[in-house]
């Protein structure tokens, strides 16, 4: 099965994780969230300019992305996409979660389906220096949302960078886990489907 089909087993309310290394072609599993469900209900969680080498690698390959997808901004310098929300995660983490979380509400409420898309949330970890506390509350925010129909919700994850205590956390709470590996297929690690896992998708 081709990854655009999956995608469209994939409900209202499910969160997703995409593990990717750095020579995997995640970029084209990116490019099929956005063509599929539309790039006008995407909302693109950018941590410290991850989406750049996406959108990079994309226009070289000539895949088009439009340049007005809602984007809140943590850290980086990059003004791409329709910024709505801009965060330092380099001040206070309480302060910075609390402000994330309420944008995220407030977004779900007046935008019913979106498809939040998280780039490299792995990121903010050594910022903290690892605190522990911070990775508890990183991996309880995400589970959070989990069951709520107004969003889907895909993390993309460089597992050769993520701590692994955080990378387990997600694993465990997620309807689905899927592995990108470096060559060109996708590894189906964990669904709500049992028969799927161990499957293999094409991008």
């Amino acid at each position: 099965m081709k990854f655009r089909e999956y995608l469209k087993e994939i409900r209202p309310g499910e969160s997703v994780m995409i593990e990717h290394t750095s020579l995997s072609k995640h970029p084209l599993l990116f490019h099929a969230i956005g063509e599929t469900h539309g790039w006008n209900r995407m909302l693109i969680v950018d941590i410290i300019d991850s989406v750049l080498p996406i959108l990079r690698w994309l226009r070289l390959s000539e895949f088009h992305v439009p340049e007005n997808v809602a984007r809140i901004k943590a850290g980086g310098v990059s003004r791409w996409g329709r910024i709505i929300l801009e965060v330092d995660p380099h001040k206070d983490p309480g302060i910075f979660l609390s402000k994330f979380n309420r944008k995220l509400r407030e977004h779900y409420s007046k935008n019913p389906e979106t498809v939040t898309v998280i780039l490299n949330p792995e990121r903010l970890v050594p910022i903290q220096d690892g605190d522990r506390h911070f990775i508890q509350s990183m991996a309880n925010l995400a589970a959070a949302f989990i069951g709520n129909p107004k969003r889907t919700t895909f993390y993309f994850v460089n597992r050769e960078m993520a701590e692994k205590t955080y990378l387990g956390l997600l694993e465990e709470a997620f309807t689905r886990v899927l592995v990108v590996g470096d060559d060109g297929k996708v590894l189906i690690a964990k669904s709500p489907h049992h028969d799927e896992e161990g499957n293999e998708l094409e991008i």
